[in-house]
């Protein structure tokens, strides 16, 4: 049975819900509580970390969207792992002996993810060969091996978010044939200046909010400084993506993309029209907006068949035209010969 969209938006925001409930009436919970029944308090809440959680995560998302039943082990470590560190020394004795009779299953999950790595590597660099797509290419690989899940959607996007963020400052090495012509995406839009203006703030902020919340509760703290270093990490991430994943343009196909955000492989031969459009046009309601901020772009493509716009973090989409910033317009739509 097919879950409806509606259905699949709706156990996500319940587990969020679910998850949002547990942590603020636990900590509510051991702070307000009488001192002599703390203890048990603290007891309940890890109850309801490690299990749960877990038992609702099973009927709202494993169970309704066919994951693998291995899956609940992620859950029950990350589930450990934050009780290990907002529960008092009493419990985290019991979370140990928990983490010891689950360790085996661990191992036997990370032995069958490493025995995967290979094949996930050659399905890689095979997809790399044919074209360059990083981002894409990665979970495309993933999926072929351990399957399309949302699972392994999730973790090629983290994966791919940590080598962008982390090694933003390194030149990217990709094979790129001489003859492929690239057309950047980030200039004209000001995207740049706008990405260093957010960084500044949100770092500003970071430490001012860590310093206020750590009078009061210095795990909270952390656990809030941590999140948010982890979001300018995804911020930096998509720019370095960005900056990286030019528009490529060959004999016979055309590569238009956004970084991590979005991509569509199309037969230059479907290519209709591509034209150049100032600040006043005003797209169709089905005209799919590509640009890297949503109403910066200067050049429409119409297609003459629809197109798949493959997407990393939200369900894929299709269109007929699509509006786009390209930093060299005039030459990209000379190449078409269609001025």
């Amino acid at each position: 049975m097919t879950l409806s969209l509606s259905s699949v938006h709706k156990n996500i925001w319940l587990i969020i819900i679910t998850a949002f409930t547990i942590l603020g009436g636990g900590l509510f919970l051991m702070h307000h509580v009488n001192p002599q029944k703390s203890g048990a308090a603290a007891t309940g809440f890890m109850v309801d970390l490690v299990v749960t959680f877990p038992v609702a995560y099973y009927f709202l998302i494993i169970r309704p969207f066919r994951q693998k039943l291995w899956r609940i082990m992620l859950i029950v470590t990350c589930c450990c792992g934050v009780a290990y560190l907002i529960l008092p020394a009493e419990q985290r004795g019991y979370i140990i002996q928990l983490r010891k009779l689950t360790a085996g299953l661990e191992l036997g999950m990370l032995i069958y993810c490493i025995s995967k790595i290979r094949r996930v590597k050659k399905a890689y660099n095979k997809l790399q060969s044919e074209f360059p797509d990083v981002a894409f290419n990665l979970h495309k690989s993933m999926a072929m091996v351990l399957g399309d899940g949302i699972a392994v959607k999730i973790m090629a996007s983290e994966i791919t978010i940590m080598r962008f963020g982390l090694l933003c400052f390194k030149r990217e090495k990709q094979q790129i044939a001489p003859e492929i012509k690239r057309f950047s995406i980030y200039k004209e839009s000001g995207y740049a200046a706008l990405f260093g203006v957010i960084m500044a703030v949100s770092v500003i902020e970071m430490v001012a909010f860590h310093l206020f919340l750590n009078r009061y509760n210095p795990i909270a703290a952390i656990i809030v400084t941590m999140l948010s270093m982890y979001g300018c990490l995804f911020i930096t991430g998509d720019f370095s993506a960005l900056t990286k994943s030019p528009v490529l343009l060959t004999e016979n196909k055309l590569l238009l993309r956004a970084g991590l955000r979005w991509r569509a492989l199309v037969e230059r031969n479907n290519v209709a029209s591509v034209e150049k459009v100032g600040g006043s046009f005003e797209p169709d309601a089905q005209c799919f907006k590509g640009g890297v901020m949503k109403n910066t772009f200067n050049v429409l493509i119409v297609f003459t068949k629809p197109v798949i716009i493959e997407r990393l973090y939200r369900k894929s989409a299709e269109t007929s035209q699509m509006v786009l910033s390209i930093d060299e317009a005039d030459e990209f739509i000379k190449n078409f010969n269609l001025q």
